[in-house]
């Protein structure tokens, strides 16, 4: 971890947290806090008449709600996997101490008033009222882990589906779920019930016109990229692999790291840069273009951007070369998961820049070196993507 990535991951935690000494007493904090700042947990539970209410009032208000069983029973289910890990740390220990938590591990406890941040004397702490505790140890019965446990296997089956083929239909999840937990099934009522659960916050994915939908193919591609995508995969099979391989696609910037990038990393480090951090950041966004459909000239950028130059014609067409064999071999949405070899559909990525039949899908994904949507400032690989 450099110092510069150390130094934003603090500076976003220090604008978040109370300055001073720590306190474990929800109603004492709640008092000692700006209007502002409760009429924020305020707004994020719609606590009624809250405008009307004194800073004494809505700290009462809103302390009732925080302590609600149902409304936290409600928030501790949609806590991913990393949300899940704070919790359970900040509920066992006094507090957290530690500089460089990226927010987006904490923000939505944070916003619920599950959690408090500080920072005094150089250190950064994370607290869990002793208050929410108590309502959490009345919380946790082997019926709660049960369906916590359910509910977070069917996210990442939505996630996973989500990374893997852009868009699908509840009815595909239900039959590769059912298929890969045999005994154990999901129907569609229930199904529907957990994502409309996770839906009550920003996910990666919208359910839309009966498709659940990756948020950049909604909010972040170009116009009539969706239908485009829809149109495209109309008679393709799907991509399954086993269980633990597709739930590798949980992570947003999942790959699989095929022997054709391998190549095309040797062969750069080799003969034109031996910066391996840069060649890895290289071969990553080549994979994530190549999985978008990218035309030629977008991949040689990814060499341009990084002063990298070809040295004679010679050079320059054995990396064209590489790069065609790493996007004949890259999974794509527009295949439903397939690589175009898979399908029998290989072909000169060059041909696309000359009216092929596969429309390219520029959708702007979240991409493992763009800035994570937590707000922390840092890229999502090294910040929520990890």
């Amino acid at each position: 971890m450099t110092n510069d990535f150390e130094q934003m991951l603090e500076q976003t935690n220090i604008q978040y947290a109370i300055v001073g000494e720590m306190n474990s007493t929800l109603k004492e904090t709640l008092r000692g806090l700006t209007k502002t700042r409760t009429m924020s947990f305020a707004r994020a539970y719609n606590v009624p008449g809250r405008s009307k209410m004194n800073q004494a009032e809505l700290a009462k208000a809103v302390q009732e709600y925080i302590l609600n069983p149902a409304l936290l029973e409600s928030t501790l289910l949609v806590l991913d996997a990393a949300e899940w890990a704070v919790f359970e740390a900040a509920y066992a220990d006094p507090f957290v101490q530690d500089n460089y938590l990226p927010y987006g591990f904490y923000r939505l406890m944070l916003e619920r008033g599950l959690v408090f941040t500080y920072f005094n004397e150089g250190k950064f702490y994370l607290v869990m009222p002793d208050e929410v505790k108590g309502a959490y140890a009345e919380l946790n019965t082997p019926e709660f882990k049960a369906k916590r446990s359910r509910m977070a296997l069917v996210y990442d089956y939505l996630l996973a589906l989500t990374n893997l083929y852009g868009v699908y239909t509840p009815d595909k999840l239900l039959e590769v779920f059912n298929a890969q937990n045999t005994g154990d099934s999901l129907d569609k009522e229930e199904l529907d019930e957990i994502t409309k659960h996770f839906l009550q916050r920003e996910q990666n994915f919208v359910m839309e016109d009966g498709y659940l939908i990756n948020v950049g193919l909604v909010f972040n591609s170009e116009e009539g990229e969706l239908e485009s995508l829809l149109q495209e995969i109309q008679g393709k099979p799907y991509y399954v692999p086993d269980k633990t391989e597709l739930l590798k696609y949980v992570d947003d910037g999942y790959f699989e790291m095929t022997p054709q990038l391998t190549a095309l990393k040797t062969y750069v480090l080799n003969r034109m840069s031996d910066d391996e951090e840069m060649v890895d950041a290289l071969v990553d966004d080549i994979q994530l273009a190549c999985s978008m459909d990218a035309p030629l000239d977008r991949l040689i950028y990814e060499f341009e951007r990084r002063d990298l130059v070809f040295e004679n014609t010679k050079e320059a067409e054995r990396v064209v070369g590489l790069i065609v064999d790493i996007s004949n071999h890259t999974r794509r949405w527009t295949n439903c998961g397939h690589t175009p070899n898979e399908l029998g559909a290989s072909k000169l990525i060059s041909d696309q820049k000359q009216g092929g039949t596969n429309a390219p899908v520029q959708t702007k994904k979240v991409g493992r070196n763009e800035p994570c949507p937590c707000g922390s400032g840092l890229k999502y690989k090294k910040c929520c993507g990890k």
